[in-house]
């Protein structure tokens, strides 16, 4: 077991904001990664021209922001406990293509990539173990 005195408070606490931030920008930029994968790779987003991926658009409330089928790295990589940040596909027929429409099957790669969450988050936090002190 780890002792810990309140001499040593600060310190803990800082590392363990370290950890929380590191965790939060793994496992966001993981699980955006996981819905941009296409079909003919073992993921769920079908991508015939790349329009549906490149309309993603990823912000941060009152920060950092990005269009592109990359910008969530760089959204991710900026985000902090507490932030609050929107990752959208914006193509006319995103919606369509994930949620199935008129009899379509919908790809469901937004839920794909959810339900892989807590697997993520877990790999996340043993990552953010080994690396942050």
């Amino acid at each position: 077991m780890v002792r810990y005195t309140f001499a040593q408070l600060d310190q803990w606490v800082r590392k363990t904001e370290r950890r929380i931030d590191a965790v939060l920008k793994d496992a966001t930029q993981s699980v955006i990664a996981v819905a941009q994968v296409p079909r003919d790779k073992g993921g769920r987003m079908p991508v015939i021209t790349g329009n549906l991926r490149n309309s993603l658009q990823s912000s941060i409330a009152g920060g950092a922001s990005g269009e592109g089928e990359e910008s969530y790295i760089m959204v991710a990589g900026n985000m902090k406990g507490g932030d609050l940040a929107t990752f959208t596909w914006t193509a006319e027929y995103a919606a369509a293509v994930n949620n199935g429409r008129n009899g379509r099957p919908g790809a469901h790669f937004v839920e794909g990539a959810v339900d892989q969450w807590p697997a993520i988050v877990r790999a996340s936090i043993a990552k953010a173990k080994a690396r942050v002190g």
